[in-house]
């Protein structure tokens, strides 16, 4: 068994770092701002492309789910709020 199957890989060690660097020296004043809209295109970038990749019997066959888009629905917007 190998040591390097429990070591993290570099998408893991960059996301770590990218954490301890923003918490070590937090984003103020005009530039967070900024980076606050890079952050909100940047995952609504992500999220489209991520749907841009399912074919059109998988976006379909999701969006018949109308009973699990209710449950969905109505624990987010009734649940919760109880």
């Amino acid at each position: 068994m190998s040591l390097r199957r429990f070591l993290p890989d570099r998408f893991t060690c960059a996301l770590i770092l990218t954490v301890t660097l923003a918490t070590v020296l937090p984003c103020r004043g005009a530039a967070a701002s900024v980076f606050e809209v890079l952050t909100d295109v940047a995952i609504a970038l992500l999220f489209f492309l991520h749907g841009a990749k399912l074919s059109r019997e998988a976006v379909v066959a999701g969006a018949t789910h109308w009973r699990l888009h209710l449950t969905v629905l109505a624990s987010t917007f009734v649940l919760f709020p109880l």
